[in-house]
């Protein structure tokens, strides 16, 4: 079921120290989380989005499965690897989930034996044989082993005020919608190197900005720092972009969706942008770490994440696509088209995150960005 993963690049561990801002320097304070007690059940240590267990898809898992997750504080999917990669990362928690195409070469290290991760017993994880077609070749297999497997997948998008911004405005198809300077002060980027760096470098006409040289990337760092002053602010947390949005301080900012999705409960009157340039397509996995004490119950909660009732759930509360053939075809086809899940068949232009040639070049640059 699936295909054997491509050869990872060679990442030392030093650089995902980097960062993750000295993970190792601070791991006792960021690490330092009490496994939960398991004398009421099961439980669970987990690093994944917030947003992957809404309240009705927890319900789902935790009450399928009598296994409690608990969710360890999630930043990104650098900062995921950084913590896999960190003293004790590999018996400190029980079950990651991150972008599969980003993380899966320092996962999975550059030949067998050098995986951070153990392979699942697909017999404990019978929902894996309904994924949707797309998704089995994301499967990420090595030796025979199933070591990591899609959980859910979205994209990336401008999100924008239809109230502020006239969906018939063109600036509203391109990326280039959070640097015009007729927006200038409205509008926002997340604070992350790697997707603030690709966006700017699509918007400025390079088709993969994985395989920017360094001359190219100087170029990007350049035009971000011109367009500094356009930028309200650079968001971090999930609550804080959807309330710039909510309060119209925002007005198009890099956005998820789920927070598309929050707006739109509030009553907020926002919609995603197709960019020309593409949006950024990906799905996210779930890997057990090798050393992980508590792995069959983490079995257990990937095979309750892979049912079509958890799939239905977590696409209407947080809109991000369900990975089988059962949880997607419970929605109609105009469903679809209004959650963004036809995103793969829409003829919408895709990128797919991948780690760049040189990440550290990137940090270097967003930092220097930051600071101009």
């Amino acid at each position: 079921m699936g295909r054997k993963s491509s050869k990872p690049t060679s990442i030392e561990r030093r650089k995902f120290l980097a960062l993750s801002g000295a993970v190792a320097a601070s791991a006792m304070m960021e690490f330092g989380i009490d496994r939960p007690a398991s004398a009421a059940g099961e439980s669970i240590v987990g690093i994944m989005p917030g947003v992957v267990l809404p309240k009705g898809a927890r319900e789902i898992v935790e009450g399928t499965t009598g296994v409690k997750v608990e969710n360890a504080p999630y930043v990104s999917p650098t900062d995921t690897v950084a913590k896999l990669l960190a003293p004790g990362g590999t018996s400190r928690y029980d079950l990651m989930i991150s972008v599969t195409e980003f993380v899966k070469g320092p996962v999975l290290g550059q030949k067998a034996g050098d995986e951070k991760v153990r392979p699942f017993d697909m017999a404990k994880i019978p929902n894996a044989t309904d994924l949707q077609p797309v998704f089995k070749q994301q499967v990420q297999v090595r030796a025979g082993k199933t070591l990591m497997i899609p959980i859910f997948y979205g994209f990336d998008s401008p999100l924008f005020r239809t109230d502020l911004v006239s969906e018939q405005d063109a600036r509203t198809q391109t990326w280039g919608l959070l640097f015009d300077d007729k927006y200038a002060g409205k509008t926002a980027l997340r604070d992350d190197a790697y997707q603030s760096i690709v966006v700017t470098a699509l918007t400025l006409g390079h088709p993969n900005p994985a395989t920017m040289s360094i001359g190219d990337l100087a170029e990007v760092k350049k035009f971000l720092i011109s367009k500094k002053k356009n930028f309200r602010t650079l968001w971090t947390q999930f609550g804080e972009a959807v309330n710039l949005m909510s309060s119209g301080e925002v007005i198009a900012m890099y956005g998820w969706m789920p927070m598309r999705a929050a707006l739109q409960r509030n009553g907020v009157k926002v919609t995603n942008a197709w960019p020309k340039e593409g949006v950024l397509l990906w799905n996210q996995a779930a890997f057990i770490p090798k050393d992980s004490p508590h792995a069959e119950a983490s079995e257990k909660v990937v095979n309750a994440m892979l049912s079509s009732e958890f799939g239905v759930a977590l696409a209407k509360e947080s809109n991000y696509g369900p990975v089988t053939q059962k949880a997607i075809a419970a929605f109609s086809t105009d469903e679809q088209k209004k959650l963004g899940l036809d995103v793969t068949t829409r003829g919408a232009k895709l990128y797919s995150m991948q780690w760049p040639s040189d990440m550290n070049a990137w940090i270097e640059a967003w930092g220097a960005f930051k600071a101009a």
